[in-house]
């Protein structure tokens, strides 16, 4: 059984587009798209000629060198492979308590049940922020990436999306100056009272780290566990092989970054004259790899449109290429193994629950995922009832 309703889906365009024109100008953006895997890749190595400041949003990912090195280092030091892996008995704990509030129901939502608040809990601890604010990030997070599609396609952001970054600045800026007065083990206290060169980081550069790391630290990741529980429960033979083997869940989880990218594309700017796949890019033009796309090419990717769990090698691009590749990226594959590993050890007989209604995609751009994807399980009491 699969579930009945799809994001809308982009992938034929990307396929059409790789057989026919992989760079393409698309004069209703006016920018240059990039639809092959070899070519994102150049794009996004070499960040001299294809620049990152292209955002009004100022963010580490739309900084370029030697600003964007320094807020990097820093950053990352939250994110080492030591520190994520000492993670995990929380991010479990997490997991457990929020199944355990569904397991007696036998169905839940498994976005707004599991895969929505499990990485809001866990970058939000680990940002410092209090518990009781958590729902806040959902109202701000959604305006704020529509601000950033708007921005993408040339248009002005609408006033309440711009507001709804104001208020999540607002609140930021409040922790960092009282993080900066009373500092803690968190990283908005770790990020207020660093020095880069002996001078403090500014107020800007500290927002838009934490409202950086805020949404895509759990919106993306939200989207990586919903895709990839989706992409099972519509191949029941691969849901059927990582329920026996395990071990293989990892892999899966891999394959739904590569099959469907949680985050399509990346933007970028030429700061020369280029030629990339024959066509002439003029300096000053902005240039959008399609990741997504790439991670279908056949020249990458054998069998490109087949889910398989078992592919390997799998350099997807999911998490980008180069110097701005994704430092929570061990977070989020973290996260999505734990939340993973825990449903279907509890509820292997899962399976999508159309009954009550059917699963419901996102209508956001830049993002591929579900905003909601009802299941249903058995539940213990059912296991302990005698057969009727």
């Amino acid at each position: 059984m699969t579930t009945t309703a799809t994001p809308s889906d982009p992938y034929a365009r990307y396929a059409r587009m790789r057989a026919t024109t992989p760079v393409h100008f698309n004069p209703d953006l006016q920018l240059w798209e990039i639809f092959g895997y070899h070519d994102i890749q150049a794009v996004l190595g070499d960040p001299a000629t294809f620049s990152s400041d292209i955002s009004a949003l100022q963010t580490m990912v739309t900084m370029d060198p030697p600003r964007h090195t320094q807020l990097r280092k820093l950053v990352a030091r939250a994110f080492t492979n030591k520190l994520i892996a000492a993670l995990e008995p929380r991010v479990r704990e997490i997991t457990v308590k929020l199944l355990d509030r569904v397991e007696n129901a036998g169905r839940m939502d498994i976005i707004g049940d599991l895969a929505f608040p499990l990485p809001i809990a866990v970058i939000s601890e680990l940002l410092g922020l209090p518990p009781d604010d958590r729902n806040k990030f959902k109202q701000w997070s959604i305006p704020a990436i529509k601000a950033a599609e708007m921005e993408l396609q040339g248009q002005v952001p609408e006033p309440q999306f711009v507001e709804a970054v104001a208020q999540l600045e607002q609140y930021l800026e409040a922790l960092i100056v009282e993080r900066r007065r009373d500092p803690g083990e968190d990283l908005i206290s770790g990020l207020a009272t660093a020095n880069v060169d002996s001078e403090c980081l500014t107020m800007q550069e500290i927002t838009s780290t934490c409202r950086l790391l805020l949404i895509a630290g759990f919106e993306t990741t939200t989207n990586l566990i919903g895709n990839t529980a989706q992409l099972l429960l519509a191949h029941p033979a691969s849901l059927d092989a990582v329920i026996d083997e395990p071990e293989l869940l990892p892999s899966a989880i891999e394959e739904a970054l590569r099959y469907n990218s949680p985050f399509q594309f990346f933007l970028r700017r030429a700061t020369l004259d280029v030629t990339i796949g024959g066509q002439s890019i003029r300096a000053g033009q902005r240039v959008l790899t399609i990741n997504a796309s790439g991670n279908r090419d056949e020249a990458a990717f054998p069998d490109a449109d087949r889910f398989d769990v078992r592919r390997s090698p799998n350099r997807h691009l999911s998490f980008g290429h180069g110097i701005h590749y994704c430092l929570g990226a061990g977070l989020g594959r973290l996260e999505a193994k734990v939340a993973l590993e825990t449903l279907l050890r509890r509820f292997p007989d899962v399976r999508p629950d159309t009954a009550v209604r059917s699963a419901e995609p996102l209508s956001a751009v830049v993002l591929y995922g579900w905003r909601s994807l009802p299941v249903q399980f058995r539940t213990a009491a059912a296991e302990r009832s005698p057969a009727i």
